[in-house]
């Protein structure tokens, strides 16, 4: 695997791992088959769960809560903030910081030591100002990047709050910006009369528009935008979904060529941010409750592992053993090999509708609408 993969996802800081969200953790995992803990929420878990360099794991609730977990029966500290939170905070591995954004349109920085709120911004928004697209922190600019319903992506300054930088996130906005190791930020949204749309910007606000999906027979206004792109920086790929609305596409954007290198049709919508696999393949879950796994060289979808659950919101996760794990509705754990075999290996009372994460020593991070977070050992 690039060892640039190794370097970006050794402590997963946002959901997928960080900055590329390749959701690929770097080191082989093995599971114990049961659940070494389980962190006792506020309220229903929608936010993946994210770790500082330290170990600490932080986990944002839908009651507006945010816990630091160490290796205690109780957090470090908690903190309720002004709204649920079903967003993915980011943390500042160097800085100790994390960032959160909240229902009420409130974006805060907290310190990661005792929760200190350092700033807090309310995001302007003429109508619904909840924050649904998992927060960004790019390093090389010291920003924090999110939107809101109200249709506009914000860049923050980490350090104070201010507002630097904004622009169109277009109808439905809850997908997450991805930026790569220069930060260059790639995001999607959906324009009327258009369709999906990859946008590629700098950080000094140069803005290029990649590729235009085009909208679908119900028009943009039933598009959904929430999966994130996938950056597979060391391969020069972008994955990204565009939905029309009934079906989806997954498609390829090989940003050394600057073209569209693929297109697989998809027999329903994908709500879930995609993962990457160690050898370069994806893994897509779908609206209809299936796992799909491509790759770049095949014209069709590789292998297809059926959850048994109508629909998948969690996004999946991948090690570097090319083992996907997903959670279903159903209050599933799934775990499914390269070729498609696949089985239950734990299950809850309630669902599973956020994506999973690794804690720095492999061990998995299982949010639940149960109000729990079940952790996972790694005997890899």
């Amino acid at each position: 695997m690039p060892a640039a993969l190794f370097t970006e996802l050794s402590v997963w800081t946002a959901a997928g791992g960080g900055p590329a969200r390749t959701g690929l953790f770097p080191r082989p995992v093995a599971l114990k088959p049961k659940p070494a803990r389980q962190l006792a929420a506020r309220g229903a878990v929608q936010a993946a769960t994210v770790f500082d360099p330290a170990g600490r794991a932080f986990v944002a609730d839908m009651a507006g809560w945010v816990q630091a977990w160490e290796n205690g029966e109780e957090p470090r500290w908690r903190r309720q903030l002004d709204g649920a939170m079903s967003a993915t905070p980011a943390v500042d591995p160097g800085g100790g910081r994390l960032f959160l954004g909240t229902h009420m349109g409130s974006v805060y920085a907290l310190t990661t030591g005792d929760g200190e709120v350092l700033w807090q911004q309310r995001l302007p928004a003429a109508g619904d100002p909840r924050i649904l697209s998992d927060l960004l922190f790019e390093v090389g600019s010291r920003r924090v990047v999110l939107s809101s319903w109200g249709g506009r992506f914000h860049a923050l300054d980490a350090d104070s709050g201010r507002p630097v930088q904004e622009w169109e996130a277009g109808l439905t906005p809850a997908a997450g910006a991805v930026a790569d190791s220069r930060g260059v930020l790639y995001c999607l949204r959906v324009v009327r009369g258009t369709g999906v749309v990859l946008v590629r910007r700098t950080s000094d606000g140069q803005e290029v528009e990649l590729h235009r999906e085009s909208e679908g027979p119900r028009g943009s206004g039933r598009i959904a935008v929430t999966a994130a792109p996938v950056l597979d920086e060391a391969r020069g790929r972008a994955w990204f979904v565009a939905n029309d609305g009934r079906t989806a596409a997954l498609l390829l954007w090989s940003v050394g060529s600057a073209r569209l290198a693929g297109r697989w049709p998809l027999p329903c919508g994908v709500q879930a941010t995609p993962a990457l696999a160690p050898d370069g393949a994806v893994w897509v879950a779908d609206l209809a409750g299936n796992l799909h796994r491509f790759t770049a060289e095949a014209p069709q979808t590789q292998v297809r592992y059926n959850t048994g659950a109508e629909y998948l919101l969690a996004a999946p996760v991948c090690e570097a053993g090319g083992r996907c794990l997903v959670g279903d509705p159903l209050g599933r754990l799934h775990e499914v090999e390269p070729d498609g075999r696949g089985r239950v290996v734990f299950e809850a009372t309630r669902a599973f509708q956020a994506a999973l994460s690794f804690a720095p020593a492999g061990d998995l991070y299982l949010p639940g609408t149960d109000r729990r977070v079940y952790v996972f050992r790694n005997k890899a």
